[in-house]
């Protein structure tokens, strides 16, 4: 008895996959805080506070160093970055994106960007720039 070989294929390719190992793949999936919005949107309404944020950690380590969300359709929802806490959290956060421009061989300019999980204080500047002061970093993922 001779199978046929679109038969013998069709067999082949169950019994092989009933083989396979299966593997769940998670892909990164930015954060959208509804609070970084509400105090991008109204920052005088949030002034003072301190809260919990999950958001994009964004710098190019020079110029530019921020939060984001993409929480709203049309681009998301951006908070500077204003004073560094000293908490030992912080620091090791701070430690472990220098060492990743170092091996990059970027120490000057060196664009980061990282998922977060940031305590800390909002802040109304006098010119009314809102920015927001990391006191501890609970939870971080760097994308090298």
């Amino acid at each position: 008895m001779t199978m046929k070989p679109a038969c013998a294929a069709f067999a082949l390719t169950l019994l092989l996959s009933a083989c396979t190992h299966r593997v769940a793949i998670t892909a990164a999936v930015e954060p959208r805080d509804e609070l970084l919005c509400a105090i991008a949107g109204n920052p005088g309404k949030h002034d003072g506070e301190e809260v919990v944020l999950s958001a994009t950690y964004i710098t190019d380590n020079r110029h530019f160093e921020m939060l984001r969300s993409s929480h709203r359709s049309k681009g998301g929802c951006i908070l500077d970055i204003g004073r560094r806490g000293s908490s030992e959290s912080v620091k090791q956060f701070y430690a472990e994106q220098k060492h990743i421009c170092l091996m990059r061989d970027a120490p000057a300019v060196c664009n980061t960007t990282a998922v977060v999980e940031v305590s800390g204080r909002v802040r109304l500047k006098p010119e009314g720039l809102v920015v927001f002061d990391i006191e501890e970093v609970l939870s971080f993922r760097l994308h090298e």
